[in-house]
């Protein structure tokens, strides 16, 4: 079996590990490309190192300058690199450029598109990940949940069913993983781990002022590994000296391992992030989202999260009350995803290299 795993930012890298990791096990050949939508060391380089990746077999050369002019570019590199070389199917995660990229462009070259992270929603349908997500989900010939929430989403729009597989979550499957391999202790430490990256939050001076200035109220030693991007407009609107003369230290981004270290010895965790909030659950960490958008309403509802809006009264209240209102539960599988996704993917393209 031979396949394209296209990957290009932070989530991707750490999805795709066990799934490279297995695949090589089983002898499947595994082609990837990244498409620089997240490329320097400090986002790029240091997950694959993390992982023990392989260079990239192809790399990309499109400038990520806005979602638009960088999702455009890489559909059409994608699509000329696939239409030379056509594999069995092409594999992309989750819901950011790079996967509407890779998904438009094989289904425009009628090679099957396999789409891991299927079925998310937010009510909020011009959310840039959501439009990703929603057109990846439709033009997959094969779509992947991490939980029966996104089972359902996918039914009620009217997806067929043999194209819905309930996996779990690849993210659950490298975080057991590295504590195990790393034997991390989890505990509930004296600060807080923050990311705040989300363009509806960094982009406009109010609400990141806002966001800053709840933080700083809460009077709790926050450890805040920084965007570039995030870190450049806080220096833009002149919210860093606040920031310096507090408990908030800003530190650069963190590759996997040391994040998941950091987080693992922190007392709650503050984020905006799809895949940061998902961490924090599985690492039992009350979770603050920064951001009214609920992915993953599952961790809510057994009363593990909670969001909230740039009211600074609210954040630093919750960041100093909030705990877990409910027992904790599995909520994202057994462990065993990329086990699963590869099991199926075998049985549903596995011939198609054999008849080559």
């Amino acid at each position: 079996m031979r396949f394209y795993s296209i990957v290009g930012t932070r989530p991707n890298f750490v999805k795709e590990f066990l799934i490279h990791m297995e695949s090589s096990r089983r002898g499947f050949q595994e082609i990837i490309v990244h498409t620089r939508q997240h490329y320097d060391r400090d986002m790029s380089d240091v997950f694959f190192e993390d992982f023990a990746l392989p260079a990239p077999h192809y790399l990309l050369t499109v400038e990520n300058n806005d979602n638009v002019s960088f999702t455009a570019g890489a559909m059409q590199q994608l699509g000329r690199l696939l239409s030379e070389d056509r594999p069995d199917f092409v594999l992309a995660y989750g819901d950011v450029n790079t996967t509407l990229s890779a998904a438009v462009a094989a289904s425009k070259l009628r090679i099957p598109f396999a789409h891991v992270e299927a079925g998310i929603r937010t009510a909020d349908r011009y959310n840039p990940e959501e439009i990703n997500r929603r057109v990846a989900d439709t033009l997959a010939e094969v779509n992947y949940c991490c939980t029966e929430t996104h089972v359902r989403n996918l039914k009620a729009e009217g997806h067929d069913a043999s194209r819905i597989v309930l996996s779990g979550d690849l993210m659950k499957d490298a975080l057991l993983y590295t504590l195990s391999r790393l034997e991390l202790p989890v505990v509930r430490g004296d600060y807080m781990v923050l990311t705040l990256h989300r363009q509806e939050n960094i982009m406009v001076r109010d609400r990141l002022a806002a966001i800053v200035e709840g933080l700083l109220r809460s009077d709790q030693r926050i450890v805040f590994p920084a965007h570039p991007r995030t870190r450049k407009q806080l220096e833009q609107f002149d919210l860093m000296p606040r920031l310096a003369r507090s408990k908030i230290e800003i530190i650069p981004p963190l590759g996997y391992v040391d994040f998941i270290r950091l987080a693992a010895g922190a007392n709650k965790v503050l984020t905006d992030s799809g895949g940061v909030r998902r961490e924090a659950y599985l690492l039992k960490k009350p979770c603050i989202v920064l951001i009214e958008l609920s992915w993953f309403p599952e961790i809510s509802q057994v009363g593990w999260k909670v969001l909230t809006g740039p009211d600074p009264e609210r954040i630093a209240f919750l960041i100093n009350t909030f705990e877990p209102t409910g027992p904790y539960r599995e909520l994202f599988g057994d462990g065993r995803a990329h086990v699963k996704i590869l099991d199926d993917l075998e049985q549903r393209f596995g011939s198609s290299s054999n008849a080559r």
